[in-house]
């Protein structure tokens, strides 16, 4: 793997990321924050847009590697969906949590040396 399919593997879970927070900033509009429909359809779209550039850079990336080096990665969204929820969100984040992540990253780096 290059190193720049290895940016286009992180890029795309950064992709799932950026499409979950938009995608749960537009559902929180829903519960009556006041924002207008258009406001609500426009967070909404942008979240389905990220998605659907995650979906057609995977395939191109399903195209030319095996599933098995490309799956690691997949490992890496939940990893940065939790910082990013506690970043930008402000959800608390509870011990138990921070260590899941490090285990997962830890399990990561093994199968991606192997």
């Amino acid at each position: 793997m290059t190193t720049f399919t290895l940016f286009l593997c992180l890029f795309c879970q950064v992709l799932v990321v950026a499409g979950n927070l938009l995608l749960k900033h537009a559902m929180a509009g829903i519960d009556g924050q006041g924002r207008s429909r258009v406001q609500t359809g426009s967070w909404l779209f942008a979240g389905i847009a990220l998605f659907s550039l995650w979906f057609f850079l995977w395939l191109d990336l399903l195209s030319k590697y095996e599933l098995s080096q490309l799956y690691a990665f997949e490992g890496l969204a939940p990893v940065f969906l939790m910082a990013a929820a506690w970043l930008f969100l402000g959800e608390k984040v509870p011990l138990r949590g921070w260590i899941g992540v490090s285990l997962i990253g830890g399990g990561l780096m093994l199968v991606a040396g192997a």
